[in-house]
Order: C-alpha cells, then structure tokens, then sequence
C-alpha cells in the first residue's frame, strides 16, 4: 500500500534526523503518489538540536519538527503510524542509540496523545 510506504518514509526520516540531533521547521516531501516513495529537500534550515547556547535540548524546536512530520500523515493512518514509530524507536534503542530526554518526552506524547 503506498500510502503505508510513505508513512514508513516520513518516520524513519523523522527517527533518522532525532537520532543524528537534527531538526527543522521548514519540513518540504516530493511523495511519489503511485510508489509511496518520500524525498526530503531543503535542509537549508535545518540545525543541531542543541544549538543553543546553554547547551540544552531545543525542545520548543523538537516538540515543532516532530509536529510537522505528523502533520503529513492522514488520521486514518494514526494507528499504523504509531504501532510503527514504536518498532522503529524500539529498534534504533537496540541499536545502542540514546535518545535525551528532551527527544523521548516528545516522542512518547505522539503515542500517548
């Protein structure tokens, strides 16, 4: 189902960048309808998470780019979204991967909502 396939793309795109410390706000998809497929462009603003200068996590930022990443995906894919958000989580913390809490707490909102 392509639209399964695109919501596969948007998260593991989504947990890839959590995952590397990377977000933006200026989130731009090319879907190809027929196969599902998603390409992200413009990264141009896309930065570190913990650009501040404190040194803390921008969770304003993460809580706005989790948003927009969601956003792209139908209600009536919620379900499938979650239940897959959570196997790839699960899978990249099996990894070894951390993520800081800041990244967790928002990740947890979107399947606790």
């Amino acid at each position: 189902n392509a639209q399964q396939i695109a919501v596969k793309c948007v998260v593991e795109t989504m947990v890839g960048m959590l995952r590397s410390n990377i977000i933006t706000l200026d989130v731009q998809p090319l879907i190809e309808m027929n196969s599902g497929q998603v390409l992200f462009i413009d990264f141009t603003e896309a930065r570190n998470i913990f650009e501040g200068s404190d040194g803390s996590a921008d969770a304003a930022g993460i809580v706005g780019f989790c948003s927009e990443m969601m956003a792209l995906i139908p209600e009536s894919l919620r379900d499938f979204t979650i239940s897959y958000l959570k196997e790839r989580v699960e899978s990249v913390e099996m990894e070894g991967v951390v993520f800081g809490d800041a990244v967790k707490n928002v990740l947890e909102s979107i399947w606790d909502d």
